[in-house]
């Protein structure tokens, strides 16, 4: 019996199987990376510096070796984002440094001439009465009245600070309430206020950290009487309103 001859396979080229898979897809560089370069280049404007931050860091978690490209962009937004803000912070620090240098006040502005009818800590004297608004408020100037008439304030002495740098306020409120107790109890008729029967406080009014700093020092000591309750003059008969008093 014959066996059957085959068909010779030479030269024959079997077809790709269905369904070859194609080579996987070059992955994308990070945007965020893309992006944190871009806000750190333009650190000029503060407000892109917290963003570049950020966005650096998550861009170096989803780059480098085997993950996404990008991660040379992300260090080099963070750089230039770090670079900005040793830049910003050195020239804030300059500024706060040095008020006078910035300020668009001239160093006359702590003694500036009120309108007609107002006082300043400057031009305040001994002995004026005027209306103050509220007894910790703070204020660039009041407005004179008559004593004879209803009035909230009277300023019954003064004192000169000493020389050197801002206090602050409850340094200063320390140091002045004690010497106006010693004025008022030299020039205040303390027997004719207690029988107006009104409240009555003793306050201060002194310059803020701006007139101190442009060299302002005077402290007036005052009665004080929310809701002007006050009908008259406080002070005593011969009363020392020199400036300083006492």
């Amino acid at each position: 019996m014959n066996e059957p001859r085959g068909l010779p396979l030479t030269g024959v080229v079997p077809a790709p199987p269905y369904g070859s898979p194609y080579p996987p897809p070059r992955p994308t560089t990070s945007g965020l990376a893309i992006a944190a370069l871009v806000l750190g280049l333009t650190g000029c404007l503060p407000l892109t510096l917290l963003p570049a931050i950020i966005l650096g860091i998550v861009a170096l978690a989803q780059t480098g070796p085997g993950k996404r490209p990008g991660r040379g962009l992300a260090i080099g937004g963070l750089a230039a984002a770090g670079v900005w803000t040793v830049g910003w912070v050195a020239l804030l620090g300059n500024t706060m440094a040095d008020p006078d240098r910035y300020t668009a006040n001239p160093p006359s502005a702590g003694c500036a001439t009120p309108s007609p009818g107002y006082a300043t800590v400057c031009t305040l004297k001994p002995g004026e009465c005027f209306e103050q608004p509220e007894v910790n408020a703070t204020y660039t100037s009041v407005e004179l009245t008559t004593c004879g008439g209803a009035h909230s304030t009277e300023t019954i002495g003064a004192f000169i600070a000493p020389d050197g740098p801002w206090p602050g306020n409850e340094k200063l409120k320390a140091e002045a309430l004690p010497r106006c107790d010693r004025i008022m109890a030299k020039n205040v008729d303390r027997p004719r206020l207690d029988a107006a029967g009104v409240d009555a406080y003793l306050s201060y009014a002194g310059p803020d950290r701006v007139g101190w700093e442009h060299g302002v020092r005077t402290v007036h000591c005052t009665i004080y009487s929310p809701g002007s309750q006050l009908t008259g003059s406080v002070l005593a008969s011969g009363a020392d309103l020199a400036l300083p008093t006492g």
